[in-house]
């Protein structure tokens, strides 16, 4: 009777599923479609339930090495396995101890997530489902990944967080080089190519794999590294076939999941516009919500996102009917706190027009927005303005030289004189009609001009005045054009476009 008892016992426990708080830790070897293998490790409650996955696909694995290289002091798989879901993080091809060579967001990159997703999706413990996560790079490989549709059919969900949307208006707006930043100026953090060529796509492996071998010949002589120099760092950058392979924007109607897009309002490495182009040329995806905070090239964090993720990761992933599709789509932290709205722009937003006198100014090419040509300032405002969008200068422009720059400058000028930079905005003149090619500029012939400032979300208080700077050259945040010396007119009918929110 004891050995009877005994044998029922243990036949019990092999039926239990195992206590929540046990887990299973696993590294994989996953096949790419253009014959390399990215390396992938794996943490998931010992459940036989299947679970789904959140994954990021990240070139940064190689930064941050410890027991458990990727997943050491992972807080998604901290918070998430705890609640039933798997936590998988894969080097980006050509990176740690992935094989291949890195692609610089590239059609073999995004090629290798798609690869990456599906096989996921298809292992044995899985639910079928994959939400792709990430700051930075690790949330670009998202969009990437999103934005071939159909093709990834493991792909559930996606949360780029200060993500790229197409890799030329990460490195240049309209023409003009990005170069670094006063505001946050470590924000720049690596900057692509250089640092991926010669750096990261560089660094050997760190673990014995499968693919240890093509991992270490790959990594001697990155693949198109030249190219991506000559694309990255271009002074006469045309919006060419390079840049159209790595513009997942454009794809927006091939997305079909649900996305939560994040990023911050001082992000000033990944730009504000690459989050909320994307979100706003979304039209296909089952829902899609947009979450803006006052902070830097960073994560959120706090009490509002927290809870926000936990939701959508619930309804994507689990089918959880909690009913976030339904509620407003857009957070936002403005200057003067967060709202909810029905949409980006907010409802009801227009254009007020600032009217801009004539002026002229001679380019050294080494101006700041501390120390622009042209100034102009309005009356002190009447009422609070919140200005939550894009602001638009419409400048009509005639310069002695085939060539030049526009960067204005918006400012909140307060009583005592504070002045406090709200956005700003590059043109290269050569690019004033469209990137494909550039247009000499008709020396001292009258030409229109369009700048598109970086959208924000800030309310400016009645008393204050506004002010636009305008230059030639910005020079802590831009590469200048070269050589300077142009002389730059402003002429009649220029005007600011602010778009004003109730």
């Amino acid at each position: 009777m004891r050995a009877f008892l005994i044998a029922i016992a243990i036949a019990t426990l092999l039926l239990i599923p195992a206590t929540a708080g046990a887990q299973v830790y696993e590294t994989l070897s996953i096949p790419t479609t253009d014959g390399d293998r990215l390396h992938v490790e794996i943490q998931r409650p010992a459940t036989l339930e299947p679970v789904p996955i959140i994954l990021t696909y990240s070139p940064y694995n190689s930064l941050g090495e410890g027991t458990l290289p990727n997943l050491a002091n992972d807080t998604l798989g901290e918070r998430y396995v705890p609640r039933g879901y798997a936590r998988a993080v894969a080097d980006v091809l050509g990176t740690r101890n992935s094989s291949g060579c890195w692609d610089y967001g590239g059609a073999k990159e995004t090629q290798s997530g798609v690869d990456l997703v599906n096989a996921l999706a298809n292992l044995p413990w899985a639910n079928g489902k994959v939400a792709m996560i990430g700051g930075s790079y690790d949330g670009t490989t998202a969009n990437m990944v999103a934005s071939r549709g159909d093709d990834v059919p493991g792909l559930a969900a996606i949360v780029p967080e200060a993500a790229i949307s197409r890799w030329y208006g990460y490195a240049y707006q309209d023409g003009v080089r990005y170069l670094g930043n006063s505001q946050h100026p470590t924000d720049e953090g690596f900057d692509t190519p250089l640092a991926f060529d010669f750096g990261i796509a560089r660094t050997p492996p760190t673990q014995v794999t499968p693919q240890l071998v093509d991992a270490l010949a790959d990594r001697v002589n990155p693949c198109d590294a030249a190219d991506h120099t000559a694309h990255g760092y271009d002074s006469s950058p045309d919006y060419d076939a390079f840049w159209d392979e790595r513009d997942y924007r454009r794809h927006a109607s091939n997305f079909r999941v649900p996305a939560l897009i994040v990023h911050g309002w001082q992000d000033f490495n990944v730009r504000q516009s690459e989050g909320i182009d994307l979100y706003t040329a979304l039209d296909n995806v089952p829902f899609k919500l947009l979450y803006l905070f006052q902070g830097a090239h960073q994560n959120p964090t706090g009490e509002r996102f927290q809870p926000l993720l936990d939701a959508f990761f619930a309804r994507t992933l689990k089918a959880e009917e909690n009913g976030i599709e339904n509620e407003p789509p857009v957070i936002t932290e403005g200057t003067d706190g967060f709202r909810t709205e029905a949409s980006w722009p907010p409802p009801g937003t227009t254009a007020t027009s600032v009217d801009l006198p004539p002026g002229q100014w001679t380019e050294t090419g080494t101006s700041t927005e501390e120390t622009g040509d042209y100034y102009h300032v309005t009356e002190p405002l009447a009422s609070d303005l919140r200005i939550a969008g894009a602001p638009v200068l419409r400048a009509i422009v005639s310069v002695d030289a085939d060539h030049g720059h526009l960067t204005p400058t918006l400012v909140d000028l307060a009583p005592d004189g504070t002045a406090t930079p709200i956005t700003r905005g590059f043109l290269n003149l050569r690019y004033r009609d469209g990137l494909s090619h550039e247009q000499p500029v008709p020396p001292n012939t009258p030409i229109s001009a369009t700048v598109t400032l970086s959208p924000q979300d800030t309310t400016v208080p009645a008393g204050h005045r506004l002010a636009l700077i305008l230059a030639g050259s910005n020079v802590v945040w831009a590469v200048p054009d070269q050589p300077a010396g142009q002389t730059i007119r402003l002429e009649p009918g220029s005007r600011l476009e602010l778009p004003a929110a109730p």
